[in-house]
């Protein structure tokens, strides 16, 4: 088999990815973002796999990168509904419940934690988002980031004191 002939039947496969993940209920940005995921992964596996293998096994780690998003974002959506919400609605910020998360999310930024209620609460997609924002989708999947990796930054140094 030929690289072009393999690349071809690859670019088919991404295409057939995200309509299979389409169908079990991802969000068409969502089954965008984890095709890409399962071919950075297997790049940088450097892993080449006969055509008649390569299929069933793109499928699973789709599948399975597909059900790890979700929970993750699940997660956060839970945590938005319980910390952030209701300072949304109120006047005034009302307590944490507990544990370390509340406070660490009241470290974040005005504009940090509105993104996490549109994105999480509200499930907006991320086109929704950027619109709503003004900025571009890549934009709203690079503050996302920063601010989960922020989020897990200041809970760490709170763990640590």
């Amino acid at each position: 088999m030929q690289l072009h002939d393999y690349q071809k039947i690859v670019t088919e496969l991404a295409v057939e990815l995200q309509r299979y993940l389409i169908s079990r209920g991802a969000q068409w940005e969502t089954a965008e973002d984890v095709v890409q995921d399962v071919f950075v992964k297997i790049l940088e596996m450097e892993l080449v796999l006969p055509p008649d293998k390569l299929r069933p096994y793109m499928y699973r780690v789709a599948w399975s990168t597909y059900l790890d998003q979700y929970r993750r974002s699940q997660r956060y959506r839970d945590l938005v509904q319980k910390y952030l919400r209701p300072e949304m609605t109120t006047a005034q910020p009302q307590p944490p419940i507990g544990d370390d998360l509340g406070p660490a999310l009241a470290k974040l930024s005005t504009k940090e934690r509105h993104l996490l209620v549109l994105r999480y609460d509200q499930q907006l997609p991320i086109a929704e988002v950027a619109q709503r924002l003004g900025i571009k989708a890549s934009s709203v999947k690079m503050r996302l980031h920063r601010v989960h990796h922020k989020l897990e930054k200041i809970l760490r140094s709170e763990q640590n004191e």
